[in-house]
Protein backbone atom coordinates (compact mmCIF):
# COMPACT_ATOMS: atom_id res chain seq x y z
CA UNK A 1 0.00 0.00 0.00
CA UNK A 2 2.96 2.13 0.57
CA UNK A 3 3.23 3.11 -3.52
CA UNK A 4 0.15 3.78 -3.79
CA UNK A 5 -0.12 6.26 -0.85
CA UNK A 6 3.52 7.47 -1.84
CA UNK A 7 1.79 8.22 -5.35
CA UNK A 8 -1.35 9.23 -4.57
CA UNK A 9 0.61 12.36 -1.93
CA UNK A 10 2.64 12.95 -4.76
CA UNK A 11 -0.07 13.79 -6.96
CA UNK A 12 -1.73 15.69 -4.69
CA UNK A 13 1.58 18.00 -3.99
CA UNK A 14 1.61 18.28 -7.69
CA UNK A 15 -2.00 19.75 -8.11
CA UNK A 16 -1.46 21.82 -5.22
CA UNK A 17 1.19 23.49 -5.75
CA UNK A 18 0.24 23.73 -9.98
CA UNK A 19 -3.16 25.20 -8.32
CA UNK A 20 -0.94 27.75 -6.13
CA UNK A 21 1.37 28.65 -9.16
CA UNK A 22 -1.80 29.43 -11.63
CA UNK A 23 -3.45 31.65 -8.83
CA UNK A 24 -0.65 33.84 -8.39
CA UNK A 25 -0.33 33.77 -12.28
CA UNK A 26 -4.04 35.34 -12.06
CA UNK A 27 -3.26 37.66 -9.27
CA UNK A 28 -5.11 40.98 -9.47
CA UNK A 29 -3.75 44.27 -8.30
CA UNK A 30 -3.92 48.26 -8.99
CA UNK A 31 -1.35 49.09 -10.91
CA UNK A 32 0.84 51.06 -8.04
CA UNK A 33 0.67 47.34 -6.05
CA UNK A 34 2.11 45.26 -8.97
CA UNK A 35 6.02 44.83 -8.42
CA UNK A 36 7.23 45.85 -12.05
CA UNK A 37 5.14 49.16 -11.47
CA UNK A 38 7.21 51.16 -8.75
CA UNK A 39 5.61 54.62 -7.72
CA UNK A 40 8.78 57.09 -7.59
CA UNK A 41 6.39 60.41 -7.08
CA UNK A 42 3.84 61.03 -5.71
CA UNK A 43 2.22 64.11 -4.96
CA UNK A 44 -0.86 66.33 -4.52
CA UNK A 45 -1.26 66.62 -8.14
CA UNK A 46 0.39 63.02 -9.39
CA UNK A 47 1.76 59.77 -8.70
CA UNK A 48 4.50 58.69 -11.74
CA UNK A 49 4.94 55.41 -11.84
CA UNK A 50 8.08 53.80 -13.33
CA UNK A 51 7.33 50.38 -15.03
CA UNK A 52 10.16 47.89 -16.51
CA UNK A 53 9.33 44.69 -17.58
CA UNK A 54 12.05 42.68 -18.90
CA UNK A 55 13.51 39.13 -20.42
CA UNK A 56 10.35 36.84 -20.22
CA UNK A 57 9.30 38.33 -17.14
CA UNK A 58 5.33 38.18 -16.87
CA UNK A 59 3.26 41.12 -14.48
CA UNK A 60 0.67 40.55 -12.69
CA UNK A 61 -3.04 41.60 -13.75
CA UNK A 62 -3.19 45.34 -12.78
CA UNK A 63 -5.79 47.58 -12.78
CA UNK A 64 -5.75 51.23 -14.31
CA UNK A 65 -8.07 52.89 -12.73
CA UNK A 66 -7.27 56.97 -12.69
CA UNK A 67 -6.71 59.62 -15.50
CA UNK A 68 -3.21 58.44 -16.59
CA UNK A 69 -0.47 59.49 -19.29
CA UNK A 70 1.93 56.97 -20.78
CA UNK A 71 4.70 56.89 -22.46
CA UNK A 72 7.03 53.97 -24.04
CA UNK A 73 10.80 54.33 -23.72
CA UNK A 74 12.18 51.24 -26.09
CA UNK A 75 10.86 49.71 -29.41
CA UNK A 76 10.03 45.94 -28.45
CA UNK A 77 6.96 43.89 -29.77
CA UNK A 78 5.58 42.42 -26.40
CA UNK A 79 2.19 40.21 -25.61
CA UNK A 80 -0.49 42.20 -23.70
CA UNK A 81 -3.52 40.21 -22.07
CA UNK A 82 -6.44 41.83 -21.44
CA UNK A 83 -8.47 40.23 -18.28
CA UNK A 84 -10.81 37.47 -19.63
CA UNK A 85 -9.44 37.69 -23.08
CA UNK A 86 -6.76 35.67 -24.98
CA UNK A 87 -2.69 37.11 -25.35
CA UNK A 88 -2.04 39.56 -28.32
CA UNK A 89 0.80 41.53 -29.82
CA UNK A 90 1.55 44.56 -29.37
CA UNK A 91 4.16 46.96 -29.93
CA UNK A 92 6.20 49.35 -27.40
CA UNK A 93 7.54 52.99 -29.89
CA UNK A 94 10.30 54.71 -28.03
CA UNK A 95 8.65 58.21 -27.16
CA UNK A 96 5.23 57.27 -28.15
CA UNK A 97 2.89 59.14 -25.71
CA UNK A 98 -0.68 58.76 -25.19
CA UNK A 99 -3.62 59.52 -22.31
CA UNK A 100 -6.58 57.79 -20.94
CA UNK A 101 -9.76 58.72 -18.93
CA UNK A 102 -10.94 55.35 -18.01
CA UNK A 103 -13.86 57.09 -18.28
CA UNK A 104 -15.89 54.91 -19.04
CA UNK A 105 -14.50 52.30 -16.63
CA UNK A 106 -10.99 50.72 -15.50
CA UNK A 107 -8.75 48.70 -17.58
CA UNK A 108 -7.43 45.21 -16.22
CA UNK A 109 -4.31 43.28 -18.29
CA UNK A 110 -0.96 41.92 -18.47
CA UNK A 111 2.06 42.43 -19.99
CA UNK A 112 4.86 40.12 -20.98
CA UNK A 113 8.22 41.23 -22.17
CA UNK A 114 10.64 39.06 -24.84
CA UNK A 115 13.18 37.05 -24.27
CA UNK A 116 16.07 39.37 -23.88
CA UNK A 117 13.86 42.50 -24.36
CA UNK A 118 13.13 45.25 -22.14
CA UNK A 119 9.65 47.04 -21.85
CA UNK A 120 10.20 50.34 -20.21
CA UNK A 121 7.46 53.31 -19.44
CA UNK A 122 6.18 55.63 -17.87
CA UNK A 123 2.30 55.91 -16.05
CA UNK A 124 1.41 59.42 -15.24
CA UNK A 125 -1.58 59.52 -12.92
CA UNK A 126 -3.03 62.14 -12.13
CA UNK A 127 -4.38 62.55 -8.87
CA UNK A 128 -5.57 66.47 -8.84
CA UNK A 129 -6.49 69.04 -11.52
CA UNK A 130 -4.75 72.65 -11.54
CA UNK A 131 -7.07 75.12 -11.91
CA UNK A 132 -4.45 77.89 -12.85
CA UNK A 133 -4.78 76.44 -16.35
CA UNK A 134 -8.62 76.82 -16.58
CA UNK A 135 -8.31 80.72 -16.73
CA UNK A 136 -9.20 82.57 -19.53
CA UNK A 137 -5.89 83.22 -20.36
CA UNK A 138 -4.18 79.94 -20.17
CA UNK A 139 -2.11 78.90 -23.48
CA UNK A 140 -0.26 75.60 -24.64
CA UNK A 141 3.41 76.37 -24.40
CA UNK A 142 5.44 77.26 -27.37
CA UNK A 143 6.12 73.60 -28.33
CA UNK A 144 4.74 70.53 -30.55
CA UNK A 145 1.37 69.49 -28.88
CA UNK A 146 1.28 65.58 -28.88
CA UNK A 147 -2.28 65.78 -27.12
CA UNK A 148 -4.11 68.26 -25.17
CA UNK A 149 -6.60 65.85 -23.33
CA UNK A 150 -9.15 67.08 -20.56
CA UNK A 151 -6.85 66.33 -17.77
CA UNK A 152 -3.58 66.93 -19.37
CA UNK A 153 -1.50 68.39 -22.20
CA UNK A 154 1.67 66.97 -23.65
CA UNK A 155 3.97 68.69 -25.46
CA UNK A 156 7.52 67.42 -27.22
CA UNK A 157 10.46 69.48 -26.87
CA UNK A 158 13.98 68.94 -29.05
CA UNK A 159 17.14 70.72 -26.88
CA UNK A 160 20.20 71.16 -29.65
CA UNK A 161 23.84 72.39 -29.22
CA UNK A 162 22.10 75.71 -31.68
CA UNK A 163 19.06 76.15 -29.03
CA UNK A 164 19.67 74.42 -25.93
CA UNK A 165 17.37 76.00 -23.61
CA UNK A 166 13.82 75.92 -23.36
CA UNK A 167 12.67 78.75 -20.80
CA UNK A 168 8.77 79.18 -19.15
CA UNK A 169 6.86 80.39 -15.89
CA UNK A 170 3.78 80.34 -14.69
CA UNK A 171 2.29 76.40 -15.70
CA UNK A 172 0.72 73.83 -14.54
CA UNK A 173 2.62 70.79 -12.68
CA UNK A 174 4.71 69.58 -15.02
CA UNK A 175 6.56 66.16 -15.39
CA UNK A 176 9.27 65.90 -18.06
CA UNK A 177 10.32 62.43 -19.69
CA UNK A 178 13.80 62.18 -21.61
CA UNK A 179 13.13 60.47 -24.07
CA UNK A 180 17.00 60.64 -25.95
CA UNK A 181 19.83 62.77 -24.74
CA UNK A 182 22.97 62.28 -22.75
CA UNK A 183 22.32 65.35 -20.32
CA UNK A 184 19.95 68.00 -19.29
CA UNK A 185 19.31 69.77 -16.10
CA UNK A 186 16.08 71.20 -15.09
CA UNK A 187 16.92 74.18 -12.55
CA UNK A 188 13.96 76.54 -10.83
CA UNK A 189 16.34 79.28 -9.21
CA UNK A 190 13.10 80.57 -6.91
CA UNK A 191 12.99 76.91 -5.36
CA UNK A 192 16.10 76.79 -5.34
CA UNK A 193 15.60 73.60 -7.51
CA UNK A 194 17.94 71.81 -9.72
CA UNK A 195 18.33 68.21 -11.32
CA UNK A 196 20.27 66.45 -14.00
CA UNK A 197 18.63 63.82 -16.22
CA UNK A 198 19.71 61.33 -18.51
CA UNK A 199 17.65 59.11 -21.26
CA UNK A 200 14.79 57.52 -20.19
CA UNK A 201 15.21 59.55 -16.82
CA UNK A 202 11.91 61.70 -15.31
CA UNK A 203 12.15 65.16 -13.88
CA UNK A 204 9.39 67.04 -12.02
CA UNK A 205 8.91 70.96 -12.43
CA UNK A 206 6.72 72.70 -9.62
CA UNK A 207 3.83 74.57 -11.08
CA UNK A 208 4.18 78.76 -11.46
CA UNK A 209 7.92 78.76 -11.05
CA UNK A 210 10.09 80.29 -13.34
CA UNK A 211 11.45 76.99 -15.25
CA UNK A 212 15.01 76.68 -17.01
CA UNK A 213 15.12 73.07 -19.58
CA UNK A 214 19.19 73.18 -20.27
CA UNK A 215 21.00 70.84 -22.74
CA UNK A 216 24.00 70.45 -20.61
CA UNK A 217 25.78 67.15 -23.04
CA UNK A 218 25.52 66.18 -26.11
CA UNK A 219 24.33 67.95 -29.70
CA UNK A 220 20.35 67.01 -28.94
CA UNK A 221 18.05 65.55 -26.70
CA UNK A 222 14.39 65.11 -26.95
CA UNK A 223 11.90 65.56 -24.31
CA UNK A 224 8.28 64.58 -23.73
CA UNK A 225 6.58 67.11 -21.12
CA UNK A 226 3.22 66.23 -19.66
CA UNK A 227 1.27 69.36 -18.14
CA UNK A 228 -1.37 68.88 -15.50
CA UNK A 229 -4.74 70.94 -16.29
Amino acid sequence: MKPILNRTLTLAVFFFTFYIMSAQAQKVVQVKDEPRHLPVLLNKYVRVINATIEDEDTSFFHIHSIPSAFIFLTDVMYDDQKLGGEWKKATSKKGYAWYSSFISGPATHRVAAPKNERIHAYDIEIVSGYEFTKTDNWQALSADTLFDADKCVAYRLELTAAEPSFVFSGRGPIVAVVVSGEEISISQPEFKSSSTLHEEDYGYVRPDLSTTLLLKKGKKASLVLFEIK
